[in-house]
């Protein structure tokens, strides 16, 4: 068991702290206390109580208060520290979500659908579920703040130190703001660091293990995570981010890469946010991706930012909660819906039909704001949390910076607009947007409005396919390497499902990129003549484009995309208002501009098997398998056959493909220069639509032959 003595660098204070931790809010002389109770009784979920209501902060505010950031790391670092096997451990709770697939707080699962976890996605309290869920977690996190306090020095410094500790939450991630140092990135740096600086109670300051940058398995859990055979967090003993070896037991890292690949879509990110906190819809639309919102929804954007960190823990499902910044990310989605909340309060969780099942809630059933929210009891009796119970954030002990002092709706939306308002929501209607005239035409009057079109493109992405991918759009063609679409330049954005093997949704997701701030971008370059409607139609006919990526950064085919995914532009005629307290108002009905396609030709026309993608003629093809839910690739030799290519082509430097399948091809493994790969001398036999387990590998035959087995890709992740 790790102890909290070696993440604090020899700080002697703290050697005997595991051996008096317990079960958070079962002790009584904590701020989040309920009475003790047996360890078979159900686990209260309270949150803080007993402090008063406190706002979470995002990352870089919190930072800024020197005393309570410094509490807030020892406290998170103790967190990580108690033993996996405690129910409240920070390993237990994280795997509430996914992993270990089993019982937590006695809550049993359904026959059938073990193999998954307790969080609901794709359903309406997809919301309301994360909301006891976060609770939960600042309540263990801020009884171990109350630890470390009362190993301050009694009297005036222990004194102070608890009433540090009485304002601990947790804090959340706003990754739709615009970045307060501009070269500092979307991700703050201290999610990024592998160490931080602290004052430990007894006033020595040392460096410990940032706790925000991983989290350590103590031990790795190897057993419970084979179970997700597609991926190797078996052998990995932290967390990892954006990997570029994902299927490699020596996976690293690629923090700062991350940074630059969210960097890219913020814009897009942002402008969505802001549409979603300043357009009506119902909550069952807008809070999750099940119910056909019209612009989009929560659940949706957050998918994105799950996909933007890879086949890392982040972004599977059953395993993102382990890595930190889950927490503070999902307390941001938290955020963003107490926003909408709060500016639209008569609408909320009504009754609907559940897509996906999960280990507490059967697919097909009924859910309602009345409905239970397992595993999360409210009281020892068993009584458990409902959306309606959880409707009211500040019963959990917790509020937001935005929502301090029940802000009126005048005064929110100023505040939203001050923090999320796009530079150009829509695209004037003006004859003055000449190319070379980029000042933009302000309303006259205090209620004047300026007459714009608003320009997206909506996606229609099918999430039954049982794996988790990307349709990013471009303005502009984009590169030839599909791992370096996520930093084109010519990216837009992207609409993101996650989706898993273990997944049972059958619905489509329905979503938009905006497309009006990268227009403005490309007409201010003089790319773009100028913003008249006819002109802006030609522009996106000869420029927009899309592809469809999974999270390993691979292509999925263009030309036999899954069964029903679509996307098409679409612009509507608005009005953006001068006030600062008034937001954008659509006029008329959504005009579809269906004869643009943005699916150009393949490169290289149809492979052998009547499927291409961008790389080289031949070298990837594949279909999509309905059955194994996953793109099964054929004739991926590596290089160009032989007899279609006089000089072999060349593989994308970064394109990883997974070995796991047996027919083999013999390679020449002395290629003629260092720009070339080696050769194939035989083809490979089509491969198995149901991969078989990977072999041993072959010895090379002698120094200039080499035994390879054929590839199969699989885009599986959550």
């Amino acid at each position: 068991m790790k102890s909290f003595v070696s993440l604090v660098a020899g700080s002697i204070a703290f050697v005997s702290f595991l051996s008096s931790t317990h079960a958070a809010s079962n002790h009584t002389d904590g701020p989040s206390c309920s009475a003790p109770k047996p360890d078979d009784s159900y686990f209260s979920v309270v949150g803080v109580q007993g402090t008063g209501v406190h706002p979470r902060l995002e990352l870089r505010e919190l930072q800024q208060d020197a005393e309570l950031w410094n509490m807030f790391i020892l406290a998170f670092a103790r967190f990580q520290a108690m033993d996996q096997t405690q129910k409240t451990s920070y390993y237990e709770i994280a795997g509430i979500h996914g992993v270990p697939f089993g019982q937590w707080d006695n809550v049993k699962g359904i026959p059938g659908q073990e193999k998954m976890g307790y969080c609901p996605h794709s359903s309406s309290i997809f919301g309301t579920w994360h909301r006891p869920y976060l609770a939960l977690f600042e309540q263990i996190l801020h009884d171990r703040a109350v630890d470390v306090a009362k190993e301050y020095p009694i009297g005036q410094a222990r004194n102070k130190a608890l009433k540090i500790a009485a304002r601990v939450r947790l804090p959340f991630w706003d990754w739709a703001r615009k970045p307060l140092k501009s070269d500092e990135g979307v991700i703050p740096a201290t999610l990024r660091v592998p160490r931080l600086s602290v004052i430990h109670p007894d006033g020595t300051v040392g460096e410990i293990p940032n706790p925000l940058f991983r989290y350590d398995f103590n031990p790795v859990p190897q057993n419970i995570f084979a179970e997700l055979v597609e991926y190797e967090f078996k052998d990995w003993n932290h967390t990892i981010r954006y990997p570029l070896n994902p299927y490699f037991a020596n996976a690293t890292s690629r923090d700062d890469d991350v940074n630059v690949v969210i960097g890219k879509q913020q814009d897009s990110i942002r402008d969505t946010i802001y549409k979603l906190l300043t357009t009506y819809q119902p909550y069952n639309q807008v809070s999750n991706r099940a119910n056909g919102g019209s612009i989009g929804n929560f659940e949706s954007v957050h998918d994105g930012v799950h996909n933007v960190f890879g086949l890392g823990h982040m972004g599977i499902t059953e395993v993102s909660a382990f890595d930190p910044v889950f927490w503070f990310h999902h307390c941001n989605v938290d955020r963003l819906l107490a926003l909408f909340q709060a500016r639209y309060p008569d609408t909320f969780v009504e009754d609907s039909k559940q897509d996906r099942g999960t280990f507490a809630i059967a697919r097909g059933s009924v859910i309602g704001a009345a409905s239970p929210l397992p595993p999360f009891h409210m009281n020892a009796l068993g009584d458990m949390w409902t959306s309606t119970t959880s409707r009211d954030w500040t019963a959990f002990g917790y509020t937001y910076p935005e929502l301090v002092g029940n802000p009126s709706n005048k005064t929110l939306t100023s505040t939203i607009n001050q923090l999320y308002k796009p530079q150009t929501p829509a695209l004037p209607i003006s004859n003055s947007t000449q190319s070379g005239n980029t000042t933009l035409p302000a309303p006259v009057g205090t209620n004047a409005t300026l007459p714009a079109i608003d320009w997206s493109c909506e996606v229609n992405m099918p999430a039954n396919i049982h794996i988790s991918y990307s349709v990013r759009a471009f303005l502009g063609e984009p590169s030839f390497n599909p791992v370096d679409w996520p930093t084109d330049d010519n990216y837009i954005g992207q609409l993101a499902s996650m989706s898993s093997p273990r997944s049972n949704s059958a619905l489509t997701v329905t979503g938009n990129i905006g497309l009006s701030e990268a227009l403005m971008r490309k007409h201010k370059s003089g790319q773009l003549k100028d913003l008249k409607k006819e002109t802006v139609e030609a522009y996106l006919k000869e420029n927009f484009s899309w592809r469809i990526q999974a999270l390993d950064l691979t292509e999925i085919p263009r030309n036999k995309p899954p069964p029903g995914l679509n996307v098409t532009i679409r612009n509507v005629a608005v009005s953006i208002p001068k006030s600062d307290t008034q937001v954008p108002i659509s006029h008329g009905n959504v005009q579809y501009n269906t004869d643009i396609s943005g699916n150009p030709p393949v490169y290289n026309g149809p492979g052998p098997d009547g499927t291409n993608s961008t790389l080289p003629d031949r070298q990837m093809t594949g279909q999509y398998d309905a059955i194994a839910g996953k793109f099964v690739w054929k004739n991926a030799t590596l290089v160009s056959e032989i007899e279609n290519s006089e000089v072999p082509r060349r593989m994308p430097d970064n394109v990883l493909l997974r070995p796991i399948s047996v027919p083999s091809t013999v390679v020449s493994s002395s290629p003629t220069s260092s720009t070339q790969t080696p050769i194939a001398t035989s083809s490979a036999a089509n491969q198995p639509t149901t991969p078989q387990p990977s072999p041993a590998p072959t010895a090379p035959a002698d120094p200039q032959t080499t035994v390879i087995t054929s590839i199969v890709i699989e885009y599986v992740t959550v």
